[in-house]
């Protein structure tokens, strides 16, 4: 018989693909306090979901230090093994399953999760994968097959039974000397790559602002010839669907807003040169968090874009581009090319990391489980942090995190430090807004 790693869960498709084999070679005595085989459980009754809750809250309330010598402290319940085959079981609700465990173990009760291998047309073989121990007693919640409200349930060699009165002594005694009950995960939170800090010159962006809208402006009275629909000519014969009032509207309220704010035209350019960041969250311990929601934030000026493709060939570096279309080129005639023949692009919107406020810079990242001695990273074509000075940014920047989880009755709390990526940028925008030579922003 080959052997296999116990002291470790299988990992992939192959890993559990050679654990239920050989298990299904296995014997009876291979079933132990972190091992369970069962051929013969209908996981769309009541009675096949309330096993599996009792296997949890045996598992939960090992001794941490005996767990830990095999699986790292996880338990293992086969389902669909047993007998010298490996015939599966037929597909089942998630949900049903998890509706069940819930009553009997509690919202917050054990953390525990599942895997599929298929063995068979149309069958699997369900892991039902129970997290390591804390020391914490976890009673039954409620009555249920073969379960009884506010008994305790322990998982020993080859049967998970009600404990004795003996091993809840033991139990007992082992949450009063080690104090895990009390005890608060040890998380770090901290941001991968730097942010763009943009030194540009705001009063000669603001005289931008307001000779663009000048420019805007100028040409509006200019002789326009009228169109059988209503609407204005511009001098290329081309449909303008606004009117000389909507455009005046739309230009004085563009002036007004980035001259408030000019570092805002910078914001699209910004987002395509700035790497994007991302959120490191790590779990030292040997407990699983579910329902972990981490809220990071930083003061002034660090702000949070979404992030660009700077290597989309098709993009244009332009300054301010929710300015005003110039008056006679808001036409049907572009309307149409862009609806019928224009490319599109249609984003994600399940992203993992939110942007829940822009200025002053707080992000939000949810997860549903945050595995024991897990280090999870977000992608990094997310979150891009900016800053626009006026001068040079000294650093490091510091910003503050928090965590809640369903499972810890806290808030977790800390601070992280930003580095930071200087550019000037000043030469560069004067290209743009054509006043004088200089490089692209970004080099």
């Amino acid at each position: 018989m080959a052997e296999i790693d116990l002291s470790k869960l299988p990992a992939g498709a192959r890993g559990w693909g050679e654990f239920v084999g050989w298990a299904t070679r296995s014997d009876d005595s291979q079933e132990r306090y972190f091992l369970e085989l069962k051929s013969d459980v209908d996981l769309s009754s009541k009675r096949g979901q309330h096993k599996v809750a009792k296997f949890i809250l045996g598992a939960a309330n090992r001794d941490p230090v005996k767990a830990a010598k095999r699986f790292g402290g996880y338990a293992v319940m086969l389902i669909g093994v047993g007998g010298g085959r490996a015939d599966g079981i037929v597909p089942f609700e998630a949900k049903d399953l998890e509706r069940e465990v819930k009553k009997l173990t509690g919202a917050e009760g054990p953390g525990w999760d599942y895997e599929q291998i298929p063995v068979a047309a149309g069958q699997v073989v369900i892991a039902i994968i129970v997290d390591p121990p804390t020391g914490r007693i976890w009673p039954a919640l409620a009555d249920g097959d073969g379960l009884f409200n506010g008994d305790v349930y322990l998982r020993g060699d080859g049967k998970t039974e009600k404990a004795t009165g003996a091993e809840l002594q033991v139990m007992l005694t082992r949450v009063a000397v080690s104090g895990a009950s009390s005890a608060l995960p040890s998380i770090t939170v901290d941001v991968l790559e730097q942010a763009l800090v943009v030194q540009f010159d705001r009063e000669r962006l603001s005289k931008y602002i307001e000779d663009s809208a000048h420019e805007l402006l100028r040409e509006i009275d200019a002789p326009k010839r009228p169109s059988p629909f209503g609407w204005e000519l511009s001098g290329l014969g081309v449909t303008e669907r606004r009117s000389k009032d909507e455009f005046r509207r739309q230009v004085a309220r563009w002036r007004e807003a980035a001259l408030a704010a000019p570092e805002s035209g910078l914001e699209e350019i910004a987002a395509r040169f700035a790497v994007g960041i991302r959120l490191r969250v790590t779990n030292p311990e040997k407990v699983s968090l579910r329902d972990v929601r981490v809220d990071v934030e930083f003061d002034e000026p660090i702000r949070a874009l979404r992030w660009e493709d700077g290597d989309d060939e098709h993009a244009r570096v332009t300054l301010f581009p929710e300015r005003p279309k110039t008056w006679g080129s808001d036409s049907i005639v572009p309307l149409l090319a862009a609806s019928s023949f224009g490319p599109f692009a249609v984003r994600d919107r399940n992203r993992v990391l939110w942007i829940e406020r822009s200025v002053p810079a707080r992000l939000s990242l949810s997860l549903d489980l945050l595995r024991a001695k897990e280090t999870f990273v977000t992608d990094m074509d997310e979150v891009v942090l900016v800053a626009f000075v006026g001068s040079e940014l000294q650093a490091p920047v510091t910003g503050r995190w928090t965590l809640t989880a369903g499972d810890v009755h806290d808030v977790l709390e800390g601070q992280l430090d930003l580095a930071i990526d200087h550019r000037d940028w000043i030469a560069a925008i004067a290209k743009l807004m054509g006043d004088a030579p200089g490089d692209e922003p970004g080099q």
